[in-house]
């Protein structure tokens, strides 16, 4: 959802207007996971995936098990514990803008 204000403010509030909206577009905009290491691991292990629009994480997933625990580091890493019971399987994130899921597996 996108809502328009316009106001006759000097040049800085302007540039400050689009970051804005641009950091909301990058909240929303479709995730995807590129690459994770390692590629074989056990429980307990942190796990770094690594794509794109991962900002707004609200869920890691490890074959469907939530990660023990996970932080955001940027737009384009997220860091992850792989939880107890994990298979081996396929990661996903969950964001606003959708879930994305690796194509490869990761290995336990």
């Amino acid at each position: 959802m996108t809502k328009h204000v316009r106001a006759w403010v000097g040049a800085g509030a302007l540039v400050a207007a689009l970051v804005v909206s641009a950091m909301a577009l990058a909240a929303t905009a479709k995730p995807a996971i590129t690459s994770f290491t390692p590629t074989t691991a056990k429980t307990g292990t942190t796990v770094t995936i690594t794509g794109k629009n991962l900002t707004s994480a609200s869920a890691v997933m490890f074959d469907g098990l939530e990660a023990t625990s996970y932080k955001v580091v940027s737009a384009t890493k997220i860091t992850a514990k792989v939880p107890t019971k994990a298979k081996s399987g396929k990661i996903s994130v969950k964001t606003k803008g959708g879930t994305a899921t690796s194509s490869a597996s990761l290995k336990i």
